[in-house]
């Protein structure tokens, strides 16, 4: 389909420079047609819709303190004024008879234009484009100023604007500024060709477009004859390369709501960059804002009124940039809360803050580990209906993962009756050992309130223990899970064994954290599985 659709557009825009050469090679086809009448408003119509473009990308270059865009208004701006003169130079209309410079005005202001086009097809760095910004009050003025030197010049005939005009209008030197102009063009449309084939953009294909018609009007320029076939072509030729940019620019509005992000996609990779930082705020800002709407209450689909008006002025938003970030930010809010629902919002949060966390391998970091198993659930799910077995898992997690990330735990895993925090990771807690042991009193206490109506639900038995840890995501490119992997989490599971049904066993490391702020009952030295050395241990009963 893309093959087609190159084929078409090369073929449309080589039909003009085909029938230039059919008209040239044979004069008998190159038929003589003279209305002053038409030929003055048919400049005068390609002026204004130059001029019409030219103010347009001017405001958009000021407004976004893009180079590019100015660049291009200077390309429109320039023909825009020498079409004008061009027009003023129909016999018969303004003037009684032909003014050299005004007949010349149109290879000299198209070849200004594309110098301009060529030089807003390079892509500026930071320190060039700062630089061309300040300047912005000189190049917005070269063009006013290149049609009030040419006028003058025209006006007074100075050499060598004294003569009459040629029947070809374009002889001697200004074939050769024509050829110049011709070149500029074909560098600016191969630009833009490329920046269109990475971005897409139709408006970069359509101001490729132009550029192409521009090289091709150049060619009738120099070859057309007056009041010939060949010389219509090029005037019937600007007019569709201006006319080409206001319809699809006109479209881009009517799409857009607004004037302001029409040549967005023709900018700089620095502006592009710098319009992306403000949607990406822009899209905070809003996810912030309908939070706070939910939790007043506030349906999710209730327009926001002033609070929209004043987010798009603040960050330049079209109105359908606008819509398109309003449902960007209700879709990114569910995911979000889905995406934190499937892990310990802590990890989210760094996840979103910095997309690199996501990827394998880790680091050793100092934490404590808490690891908390249902006593006796096996022989409990064996004579429980299913349904009614994952109602105790449900209820008991929903009352013990808040607790756990009430003390800023990170809730790295369920695994079937058994859950595993990690303190410490992936955000610094310098009391971790503390934070460990109030959620493990805390998950006993809540558990312990729900089991006093249900004496036959199993009870938690807990495990905390401190030190050092592998932690990190591991698994594979398609899955992958956040964890702490070492001999600090196996003693936490070795010491969450020992530990009676609604206790909390902590190891000797987070003992000698916890200090005389822990009340506790030894449990002096046991064996576990996978140490030689007996390990010692304590029963947690309270925090002071």
């Amino acid at each position: 389909m893309f093959k087609v659709r190159a084929l078409t557009w090369v073929t449309a825009v080589s039909l003009p420079a085909v029938g230039l050469w059919l008209l040239v090679a044979d004069p008998m086809l190159d038929a003589h047609y003279e209305h002053h009448v038409q030929h003055f408003w048919l400049v005068l119509a390609a002026a204004v819709l130059a001029t019409g473009l030219g103010t347009i990308l001017f405001r958009a270059a000021r407004a976004r303190r893009d180079v590019r865009l100015m660049l291009v208004s200077l390309t429109f701006q320039f023909s825009a004024g020498f079409l004008a003169l061009h027009a003023i130079a129909t016999p018969g209309v303004i003037l009684n008879s032909p003014n050299a410079g005004f007949v010349y005005a149109v290879p000299i202001g198209l070849t200004l234009g594309g110098i301009a086009a060529l030089a807003s097809a390079v892509e500026y760095g930071p320190e060039t484009v700062a630089r061309l910004n300040r300047l912005t009050w000189l190049l917005s003025s070269l063009p006013a100023l290149s049609f009030v030197v040419w006028s003058a010049i025209s006006l007074t005939r100075l050499p060598p604007l004294n003569g009459t005009p040629s029947a070809t209008e374009s002889s001697g030197p200004l074939v050769g500024i024509a050829a110049v102009g011709a070149l500029c063009y074909l560098g600016a449309a191969i630009a833009y060709a490329w920046q269109f084939v990475r971005r897409r953009a139709l408006l970069l294909l359509t101001i490729c477009t132009t550029f192409v018609l521009l090289i091709e009007a150049l060619l009738a320029v120099g070859f057309g004859r007056s009041w010939r076939t060949s010389w219509w072509e090029w005037h019937v030729l600007m007019v569709v390369a201006f006319a080409l940019i206001a319809v699809s620019s006109h479209l881009q509005f009517r799409r857009e709501g607004s004037a302001l992000g029409l040549f967005d996609s023709v900018t700089l990779r620095q502006t592009m960059a710098s319009l992306e930082r403000d949607y990406a705020r822009a899209l905070t800002e809003m996810v912030g804002i309908l939070r706070e709407r939910a939790a007043s209450g506030v349906p999710a689909q209730e327009p926001l009124g002033p609070v929209g008006v004043r987010l798009s002025r603040r960050f330049g938003l079209t109105e359908r940039q606008f819509a398109v970030l309003a449902q960007n930010a209700r879709l990114y809010g569910q995911l979000d809360e889905l995406f934190r629902s499937y892990m310990s919002p802590a990890v989210a949060t760094e996840l979103l803050a910095d997309p690199a966390q996501a990827d394998l391998g880790g680091r050793i970091a100092e934490v404590s580990v808490l690891m908390a198993d249902l006593s006796g659930f096996t022989p409990f799910a064996e004579n429980t209906d299913p349904a009614a077995v994952v109602q105790m898992l449900n209820t008991y997690y929903g009352a013990i993962v808040p607790v756990i990330l009430g003390e800023g735990g990170t809730v790295v895993q369920f695994v079937g009756d058994a859950v595993m925090a990690v303190f410490n990771a992936p955000n610094p807690q310098p009391d971790h050992a503390m934070r460990a042991a109030r959620a493990g009193l805390g998950l006993q206490y809540a558990v312990g309130r729900i089991a006093a109506g249900r004496p036959d639900w199993p009870r938690f038995r807990v495990g905390v223990n401190s030190g050092p840890a592998l932690v990190g995501n591991v698994g594979a490119a398609q899955m992958r899970n956040y964890t702490a992997i070492g001999d600090t989490t196996n003693l936490a599971a070795r010491l969450e064994g020992v530990a009676e049904p609604g206790t909390v066993v902590i190891g000797s490391t987070t003992y000698a954290q916890l200090g005389p702020r822990a009340a506790v009952r030894t449990l002096g030295g046991i064996t576990v599985k996978g140490r030689r050395e007996p390990v010692t241990c304590y029963v947690l009963e309270g925090l002071r």
